[in-house]
């Protein structure tokens, strides 16, 4: 019983001494101006590097790509403008005759011919709506008020059994009825030089031209078998008017350009990506915690 009573006796003694030391070493901090330790949480990483490998590198690839077509576009513009000047180099040529075969037409388009023959006005037909190119382009202008239609008319060559069709020029809408312009109906044989022309890409809407009177678009092998006649197409120079009927020289080299408006696109879009992918993969910050502490302490300064 005396050994259970020592050991109790023991046990309170421990417990004391430990009660002690933890109220001694509190006010020992106390005393020394020190907080009691505390558990830190844990910091993220100062700054903040994403690493560009397998997420990163591969992505530029499209950057690379629009830079490429970007460029690619510069030499399609150049060829573009130098297709142009061909061609109007082409109208600027001496005319030359019609050749003997036909079909070697298909190749000289914008190309100025000479030909001689007589008009068979019965069967004229027509291509609109369409503006006098001749007449200036400004706003308001008489362009802009004189939209009518190209009269076009079979040709009897003299010097072969051929007939083909001229496109004699532009008539406002209201003077579309040959009997309005008789004083221009040319009779005859007549020389008169052209620009060779082929088929136009036709109109997204389409018309009916037995019915609408008019053609939307220059369909030269449908409008030749409507006239019952080889299927050239020459456009008359603006020589070939004469007073009372269609004003000629409606021919203009039209050629689609847009490759400067693609270059600014595809260069933009090579900026923009580029921006993005060195934002989000090669900018260093730092983590908010750190910008946070700078400033407290500049503070206290």
């Amino acid at each position: 019983m005396a050994l259970s009573t020592h050991r109790r006796l023991h046990s309170f003694l421990l417990m004391c001494c430990s009660s002690f030391k933890r109220s001694g070493l509190r006010q020992f901090s106390k005393v020394a101006g020190e907080k009691p330790p505390r558990q830190m949480p844990r910091e993220k990483p100062a700054l903040r590097r994403r690493n560009p490998g397998g997420g990163g590198y591969p992505l530029l690839i499209i950057p690379l790509t629009t830079f490429g077509l970007g460029t690619w576009q510069i030499q399609r513009r150049q060829w573009k403008l130098n297709l142009i000047q061909e061609l109007e180099d082409k109208m600027l040529a001496p005319p030359v005759p019609l050749p003997e075969n036909l079909d070697d037409l298909k190749q000289m388009e914008y190309r100025r011919v000479v030909v001689k023959g007589t008009f068979d006005h019965s069967k004229e037909l027509f291509i609109g709506p369409r503006t006098n190119t001749n007449e200036p382009e400004t706003m308001g202008s008489a362009r802009a008020t004189s939209v009518g239609v190209h009269v076009v008319t079979p040709f009897k060559l003299s010097d072969r059994n051929e007939t083909i069709l001229v496109n004699r020029g532009h008539v406002p809408f209201v003077a579309r009825p040959p009997e309005l312009r008789r004083e221009g109906q040319v009779e005859g044989e007549v020389e008169l030089v052209g620009v060779v022309r082929l088929s136009e890409r036709k109109n997204l809407f389409g018309n009916d031209p037995l019915k609408d009177g008019y053609w939307l678009s220059r369909d030269v092998e449908d409008m030749a078998d409507i006239a019952e006649t080889a299927p050239v197409f020459i456009d008359a120079d603006l020589k070939s008017t004469v007073k009372g009927g269609p004003h000629g020289g409606q021919t203009r080299v039209q050629l689609r350009n847009e490759h400067l408006t693609y270059i600014i696109t595809w260069y933009v879009l090579t900026i923009l990506t580029l921006w993005v992918w060195f934002r989000n993969y090669r900018s260093v910050k730092p983590h908010a915690s750190v910008v946070d502490f700078i400033k407290r302490e500049h503070r206290k300064l």
